[in-house]
């Protein structure tokens, strides 16, 4: 079977602050990739739905916007009210790869 991914995917645990202008706790980006991420949280947003995150890395006191839109959603059947979310960003994040390759990541 061929994969048809764009990018590669780097398994990360990013702390994630905002989501939709709103504060949010627990909130973390499982992997990331130049093209897209994969997000759990408490909130779950339905596939198609515009989502606005923002991400701290390793290192820094500010936060890092990304924008896209929600692919899939699905429950966590090992932890009640928790959401896995794929995010394809709207802007691809191209230095992802060289955070990686420097150890930020």
């Amino acid at each position: 079977m061929r994969s048809t991914r764009q990018a590669q995917r780097y398994p990360t645990r990013l702390v994630v602050t905002h989501i939709n202008g709103e504060p949010v706790t627990e909130a973390v980006l499982l992997d990331i990739s130049p093209l897209g991420a994969k997000l759990e949280s408490a909130a779950p947003l339905a596939p198609g739905y515009p989502i606005d995150i923002v991400v701290l890395f390793p290192g820094t006191q500010t936060g890092t916007h990304f924008g896209g839109v929600v692919k899939w959603m699905r429950p966590l059947l090992t932890a009640a009210g928790r959401f896995q979310m794929g995010v394809e960003l709207y802007v691809p994040f191209w230095p992802v790869d060289m955070m990686v390759q420097a150890g930020k990541i």
